[in-house]
């Protein structure tokens, strides 16, 4: 029984989790930071989850949405408009599976951004054009990848859908 409502409060966290990233990533006065946080923390609980085994499977889900939390914050503060801008270009602009890599002098960051593919969603009930895609950013000398998908708001801006 001890198991069971184990995996029960661990399958809620994660809902809970993903649901408040979802209605948060709708709200304007979310920061970019804390919209990547999000997505970060909810990406590596999934990815730790695959890795525990057993009793083990619920703290490599914690440690994986710690760790991801943290580096998606840390690209959500890193990321300034000029890298949104390079960014929305490249959704826009470059075919599915081609790298665009940029340095932003600024932060002393290097980006190579890479859309995966491009698809019609759905964004707060609307019909609209989205895009897997894979961000690799090394920041103060150390690699962190970011997947997520971007998706075109009434307005025709991308913005972050994970």
């Amino acid at each position: 029984m001890k198991l069971r409502s184990k995996a029960i409060f661990t399958s809620g966290l994660i809902a809970l989790t993903l649901s408040s990233s979802v209605l948060m990533s709708g709200c304007s006065n979310v920061s970019r930071e804390q919209d990547h946080t999000i997505a970060g923390t909810i990406v590596g609980g999934a990815i730790g989850r695959q890795f525990g085994k057993g009793d083990g499977r619920d703290a490599m889900t914690i440690i994986g949405a710690i760790a991801g939390g943290m580096i998606g914050g840390k690209v959500g503060r890193e990321l300034d408009r000029e890298d949104q801008r390079k960014v929305s270009q490249t959704l826009e602009r470059a075919p599915n599976y081609q790298k665009v890599a940029w340095n932003n002098p600024n932060t002393n960051t290097q980006y190579k951004f890479t859309p995966v593919n491009r698809y019609e969603g759905k964004v707060n009930g609307s019909r609209t054009v989205c895009r897997d895609y894979v961000m690799d950013a090394w920041i103060d000398g150390r690699m962190q990848q970011v997947r997520g998908r971007a998706c075109k708001n009434t307005q025709g801006q991308w913005i972050n859908a994970t």
